[in-house]
């Protein structure tokens, strides 16, 4: 790497080329956060709209909910419904309590969220958590798999791969109809962030000299600190979680318009014994860098 250049114009240009999948990752990371935001909600009461067909908006939540110490309707409890006519109900009242049967109902004017979608309220509240967890496990089967894949088939393929399947299941992720379809994809995200993340880092390492090595991993943290500033704009200026979803994963491929110029792993071709690949990739770096590698070196 001394006679390649350690940071010369080709190892700058393959870090660049990296950062771009790392915003994606930093979007996947931290999405969910702002697909879930504090919604007023209340249970779904009308059941006495069949007693009552007349009555205001008001007068229905009065007679069929509870409300708390600050005389708040309450969110996850409602009035047991009855067969009485709606003059006794006026009259006496309902007391017997029960959590909301039939759904919960969200304000009109708010946009679609993953907990308006999918009712992640009340008992279904924990949902949003064990989806955070599952995304973890991802991660964790990801390095399993694509740690071992990239010592077996290189780092450029599976960075291919990895790339494919968060931008397929990220995408995909925007039009499921259940929330345990939801978690399932996610955690196959989280599986390719860590193909990313691992492969990529590999990569650039094995091209980078260990003197400037620090500042390549360096910029790729920044970059990863930018898209998390930006995905806050993105999800600001984008209130549906489907659209911030697709906003957030499609770019990443573009990615595969450039695949061609992302280099395989010198060290990985030389351990593999393909060393005329591994000679022809090294003097390829050179020449971008403006070096020669000494003839017997080489053959070294």
């Amino acid at each position: 790497l001394k006679a390649v250049g350690d940071f010369g114009p080709f190892q700058k240009w393959l870090v660049l080329l990296t950062l771009f999948p790392c915003l994606s990752v930093a979007f996947h990371q931290f999405c969910q956060l702002f697909m879930v935001p504090d919604v007023p909600h209340h249970c779904e009461t009308s059941w006495i709209r069949a007693i009552g067909p007349n009555l205001t908006e008001e007068e229905q939540l009065n007679l069929t909910l509870p409300r708390d110490a600050d005389r708040v309707y309450e969110q996850c409890s409602m009035y047991s419904p009855v067969d009485w006519d709606l003059g006794s109900i006026v009259a006496y009242g309902l007391n017997v309590m029960e959590k909301c049967s039939s759904g919960w109902v969200y304000p009109s004017d708010h946009e679609v969220t993953l907990v308006t979608q999918f009712d992640l309220v009340c008992d279904r509240k924990d949902l949003n958590d064990i989806s955070q967890s599952i995304y973890m496990v991802g991660l964790f089967l990801g390095s399993m798999i694509f740690g071992p894949l990239s010592d077996r088939i290189g780092r450029r393929p599976v960075i291919l791969i990895s790339v494919f399947v968060q931008g397929l299941f990220g995408v995909a992720i925007a039009f499921v109809p259940h929330f345990y379809v939801y978690m399932t994809f996610r955690c196959v995200v989280g599986a390719s962030v860590s193909g990313i993340t691992m492969t990529i880092l590999a990569l650039a390492t094995e091209w980078v000299g260990v003197s400037s090595r620090p500042k390549a991993v360096l910029i790729s943290h920044c970059c990863f600190a930018i898209w998390q500033m930006l995905l806050a704009g993105l999800s600001y200026g984008i209130r549906s979680w489907r659209l911030l979803e697709i906003a957030g994963s499609a770019p990443i491929f573009a990615f595969f318009f450039y695949i061609r110029v992302l280099p395989e792993s010198a060290r990985w071709l030389v351990t593999k014994g393909r060393l005329e690949e591994a000679k022809k990739v090294l003097q390829k770096a050179a020449s971008i860098n403006k070096r020669t590698i000494p003839p017997g070196l080489l053959q070294q």
